[in-house]
């Protein structure tokens, strides 16, 4: 019986050989709209990593991954630097948008990143990228939802070797490699039928200089 045990856990415990495991998102970087609890909120009651549950978790094609921003944390805090800015430094109306502005407190929507290995969506993204019979394609796209839309503001894929570990780094550096994903026909470009598919970045983009603008994957 001990046997059979074992058997079953050693089971449980092997990682799939068409998969890659995802071992985190790193933003430590980013200092606005971050997914990871800023340091000094350890123990805040409303704010929580996006990926703290998510640690080792093996990626397949059918289980894709996607996690949010803290946006009501953030949204907290930017009322707060915007009530100190009125109390203390004195500002109003159009001067305290610029200095709001000038402090990165821009593009306060929810921000997603999702990540799949699944060929609907890799074989359209940097389909220059492609990979060999013994590696696996990943993709990993931040969508921002602010101004009424849906914008595509970042994306990357890699290819790595089955079972490999990678994690997602998330910057506010500008991504200059965004474009449109390829048009396909009108049957299968289902992203193009659900507004996904054009680079709709909008002037936000640019203003958001301490927000999440660029993805990247890591491979660990």
């Amino acid at each position: 019986m001990k046997r059979l045990v074992c058997m079953i856990i050693s089971l449980m415990t092997v990682v799939p050989v068409h998969s890659v495991v995802f071992q985190g998102l790193d933003d430590s970087a980013v200092k606005i709209n971050t997914f990871s609890c800023p340091a000094g909120s350890t123990g805040s009651t409303d704010c929580s990593s996006a990926d703290a549950n998510s640690i080792g978790l093996v990626l397949s094609d059918q289980k894709p991954l996607q996690f949010f921003n803290n946006q009501s944390y953030w949204l907290r805090q930017q009322a707060q630097v915007e009530q100190h800015a009125q109390t203390v430094l004195r500002r109003s109306g159009a001067d305290l948008q610029t200095y709001m502005q000038g402090e990165g407190w821009v593009a306060m929507g929810s921000y997603c990143i999702f990540i799949s290995t699944n060929r609907i969506l890799t074989d359209v993204v940097m389909p220059a990228v492609k990979a060999s019979a013994d590696q696996v394609k990943v993709v990993v796209q931040l969508w921002y939802n602010g101004e009424n839309l849906i914008q595509l503001w970042s994306q990357d894929a890699a290819v790595m070797p089955k079972t490999q570990g990678f994690k997602v780094v998330v910057s506010s550096a500008q991504d200059a490699q965004i474009s449109t994903l390829p048009k396909l026909s009108d049957e299968t470009n289902f992203l193009d039928k659900i507004g996904l598919q054009i680079n709709n970045r909008t002037v936000q983009y640019g203003k958001a200089k301490n927000s999440p603008r660029s993805v990247k994957i890591q491979p660990v």
